[in-house]
């Protein structure tokens, strides 16, 4: 709930992605709170109606008025890495030299550069700064209006700041379980029966290359029974129409309304792979599309940036995906896979859903417009489960929030009620947060070999000492058959700078750089631009 237990209600241009009417929008109010008659154990959706209107009198309501801009459910990415967060976009000079892409997603962690320049630096951060890394990550999904999100590392303890709902382990932990490395066929077995108890998996499947050996991945998951209502895949770009449409089939085999979804991230896919996503095939096989992030050494800083790179895929192969469509992506797409796992999710505003908004400034009429050209200057507030965590200053004062840090970048400052997590009554600053950061970038060493003998002495201590506050794992390969772990001993390496939250020139002149897209992202910029359109 809000600051002081008040339900907080927004009023503006809502875009309710209703599913009676999904596409209409209209001035109007959305209320958060537990509902009248709900036992929820999450602030949800309380009430959405039209015309602006004070609330009636003696109602606990703190009401937050915010002109002409577009208030949207708040945006969910199902693929994220949020451990690599810190890092900036990486190639091997090697594998650029020899001219050629890479096939698929088990050769680049064996790359010589891989552990130097992503895996040990990573590590170097999960294990010397948890606190700030996770910190640092959420303000990079928040700049870009999300408030769930996927890829959250494994962790012994929760952190003190948590403000982006974790798809992997909120609501019911037992409900999605996820999976990066591809699954031998017992343990596909394993998960079929998870998939029959009526919950999710999140799997990272098929990625790399046409016809390159990952594309068996595919039949490996059918054959297993897989291939279900509650599969979300990962990427699936290494297969095609008839792939997706196996999928629908084994869907109405198995007596379920529709298949799954794909999470499509183009930006990761074209740097690594220089092919993406047959997204058209999936949706015409009624499959649900969404966009996802990926991770800092392949991917955008968040869904803002993700939806700019889909868009000049869309242009380039022309295919035709529409504004609507690709608002509904990172949206009521992604939060309607939620529902199915959890009964209850984000993506729209009707009664029920989940609690999180997000409101952007309308520099286009068309609101779907609006949020695909979206930069994260132009987002002013963002609500997740019914509390006003990020965005202008006054916006934030004005649903109650008075206790928070600054962070400015491009000229703008943001807001966000981060606290010390050795004395949560206290603010947080952003420098804080960074020159914890900026401590493990100059010594990564250093920063781990205190973070492990700090593990150490707890795991050893037979008297039940308290154990670290937070201990964060890996979720991703550290190179072939392992995942992100120390260097060696006496091994020693060079923390890359750590990049802007937001998408800025550097990020911009590393698409200009690298990676297999081509040419496809030189001019990305243009569609920051304050005068940009969708052509």
């Amino acid at each position: 709930m809000p600051a002081e237990g008040k339900r907080l209600e927004l009023q503006g241009r809502l875009v309710p992605l209703a599913v009676a009417d999904p596409d209409a929008h209209f001035i109007g109010r959305v209320r958060f709170g537990p509902g009248e008659d709900s036992d929820a154990a999450v602030p949800i959706v309380d009430q959405v109606k039209a015309h602006r209107a004070a609330p009636p009198a003696g109602e606990n309501v703190r009401q937050v008025d915010v002109g002409e801009a577009y208030i949207y459910p708040g945006l969910s990415d199902l693929h994220s890495h949020l451990g690599f967060a810190t890092l900036p976009m990486w190639e091997d000079q090697h594998r650029k030299e020899s001219g050629r892409a890479w096939l698929h997603r088990d050769l680049w962690p064996g790359a010589d550069s891989y552990k130097p320049n992503v895996s040990w630096p990573a590590y170097a951060y999960m294990k010397g700064a948890p606190e700030a890394l996770l910190a640092y990550a959420q303000v990079r999904a928040l700049a870009g209006g999300t408030t769930s999100i996927q890829g959250w590392p494994p962790a012994k303890g929760q952190p003190v700041n948590r403000f982006v709902r974790s798809v992997d382990d909120d609501v019911d932990r037992d409900a999605i379980r996820c999976s990066v490395i591809n699954l031998r066929p017992a343990e596909l077995d394993d998960r079929r029966h998870h998939l029959d108890e009526n919950k999710a998996l999140v799997y990272h499947l098929s990625e790399g290359r046409r016809d390159s050996k990952v594309a068996r991945e595919f039949g490996e998951t059918a054959t297993a029974g897989c291939l279900r209502h509650r599969l979300i895949a990962i990427h699936c770009c290494a297969v095609g129409h008839e792939e997706f449409k196996q999928w629908r089939l084994h869907a109405e085999l198995a007596g379920e309304p529709s298949p799954g979804g794909v999470v499509w991230s183009p930006l990761s896919n074209l740097w690594l792979y220089g092919q993406t996503t047959d997204v058209t095939s999936a949706m015409a096989e009624d499959i649900t599309v969404c966009l996802g992030s990926d991770w800092g050494p392949s991917g955008s800083r968040n869904l803002l940036g993700e939806m700019k790179a889909a868009i000049r895929w869309i242009q380039h192969a022309g295919l035709a995906i529409t504004p609507f469509e690709l608002a509904q992506m990172v949206t009521s797409n992604p939060g309607d896979l939620l529902v199915r796992a959890w009964g209850i999710g984000p993506g729209r505003f009707e009664p029920g859903r989940m609690a999180d908004a997000v409101v952007i400034e309308r520099r286009h009429d068309d609101p779907w417009v609006n949020l695909a050209l979206a930069r994260e200057r132009d987002v002013k507030l963002v609500v997740a489960n019914g509390r006003a965590v990020y965005g202008d200053r006054d916006l934030m004062r004005a649903a109650g929030e008075r206790l928070t840090t600054a962070l400015r970048f491009q000229r703008r400052s943001k807001h966000i009620p981060l606290r010390r997590p050795e004395d949560p009554s206290k603010r947080w600053t952003w420098a804080a947060v960074m020159k914890e950061l900026k401590q493990v970038q100059a010594d990564p060493i250093t920063a781990i070999d205190r973070a492990l003998a700090a593990e150490a002495r707890w795991f050893a201590d037979t008297n039940g000492g308290e154990p670290p506050a937070l201990i964060l794992e890996s979720d991703m390969p550290g190179g072939p058959d392992s995942v992100a772990g120390p260097p060696p001993p006496g091994q020693t390496f060079d923390a890359p700078p750590i990049p802007s939250v937001v998408h800025d020139r550097d990020w911009y002149r590393d698409l200009r750089n690298g990676g297999w897209q081509g040419e496809l992202f030189d001019d990305i910029d243009e569609l920051f631009d304050a005068d940009a359109v969708w052509s």
